[in-house]
């Protein structure tokens, strides 16, 4: 199970997910990436100085820009239930970084059925 709400996100541990990230300015113009550009997720226990739990698989379309947050089941299978802490941003090849999702909840949910 996956739940979005606004940013915050609340999934199954061991679940696979597939997001949908858009990236906008300021004004809400959607952002056009070089393929050269670096697109990062990251979910830490805390923000600030938490320990890094995993970097998202990004996928990209070249053919409409769009970008895609691939969760893996190993990524969160072996972690603990509760609360941690997810932001995104994009590295541009001139150096420039702007964090397009701020630092946000990401909750890991018990579950039941487990692969084994």
């Amino acid at each position: 199970m996956i739940k979005i709400d606004e940013t915050m996100i609340s999934i199954t541990r061991g679940d696979s997910a597939y997001i949908q990230l858009d990236i906008s300015d300021m004004s809400g113009e959607p952002v056009t990436l070089s393929s050269r550009d670096i697109v990062r997720c990251q979910v830490r226990k805390r923000p600030n100085d938490g320990e890094l739990v995993f970097e998202g698989d990004i996928i990209r379309s070249d053919q409409d820009n769009s970008i895609v947050w691939h969760i893996h089941p190993e990524d969160t299978m072996n972690e603990f239930v509760g609360t941690y802490y997810w932001d995104a941003q994009v590295e541009f090849t001139n150096g420039d970084i702007f964090t397009f999702i701020p630092v946000s909840k990401f909750k890991l949910l018990p579950e039941i059925t487990m692969v084994e």
